[in-house]
């Protein structure tokens, strides 16, 4: 993460002193890119607060009391994400209490079942910005085509775009629809090694949960280590995973 991205990141958890708030502000002042990436910070902030979701939260903490005293569970954010690289878009996974304690627990538990069921991907926003024609038309006709879920006529289009950074994001998500775990793997890394942009915290996560989807325990626990010994704001359930998996 860029000290930029880690300024705002510090800001909006209230974790500044007097002085960082004062440096946040006059870059803010001073810097139009950096105004932009608050805005969007701040909008995904707002989304994790969203009424539906703290209710959803809650219903996973029932169910989660039902299973068992120390039953984990995972809980997913509608984080609305943007890259500043290309586009804006918004993404969801959603991994329901219990999923994980039958992946744990239950070794005749079907996995891919489990993914089916509880994983669901959000539909992305309609505007997307470029500053080339052709990767914009390409952008739109893959979101089109995920909106549809058509995931695998998607992922031509988001690979023709190449590199760049919310096109490589969604491949990712593209690759788990297609239950291609080990390229969805390759796309988060990229993003992840980039650091340079606002899918990196993110993209560890989700690395995380794949790992675990594919039933890759001993890269899983790497992954949430790295996170639960980080300020990422999946933090704390990172560590709750390790506690089940250790």
């Amino acid at each position: 993460m860029t000290e930029n991205n880690h300024l705002i990141e510090e800001f909006l958890d209230g974790k500044l002193k007097s002085k960082g708030i004062q440096l946040f502000l006059q870059q803010k002042e001073k810097d139009s890119l950096f105004a932009e990436e608050y805005a969007i910070r701040l909008e995904i902030n707002e989304a994790i607060q969203d009424k539906d979701l703290i209710e959803f939260r809650k219903m996973l903490d029932d169910q989660r009391n039902r299973f068992a005293k120390k039953s984990p569970y995972l809980k997913a954010r509608r984080d609305v994400l943007k890259s500043w690289h290309l586009a804006a878009a918004s993404f969801s996974l959603v991994v329901v209490a219990g999923g994980l304690w039958y992946i744990l627990s239950n070794q005749s538990a079907s996995t891919d079942k489990i993914v089916s069921k509880y994983y669901k991907p959000a539909s992305p926003i309609n505007q997307v910005r470029s500053a080339k024609m052709n990767t914009e038309e390409s952008m739109k006709e893959a979101f089109s085509l995920y909106r549809e879920n058509n995931f695998e006529s998607a992922l031509l289009y988001f690979n023709t775009i190449g590199n760049q950074i919310t096109a490589k994001f969604y491949s990712g998500i593209c690759y788990i629809e297609l239950k291609d775990y080990n390229k969805a793997i390759e796309s988060f890394k990229y993003i992840v090694e980039d650091n340079d942009n606002l899918f990196v915290e993110h993209s560890e996560w989700y690395l995380g949960i794949i790992h675990l989807m594919n039933n890759q325990t001993d890269e899983a626990i790497v992954q949430f280590n790295k996170i639960s010994a980080s300020d990422s704001h999946y933090a704390d359930q990172a560590k709750e995973i390790l506690d089940y998996i250790n």
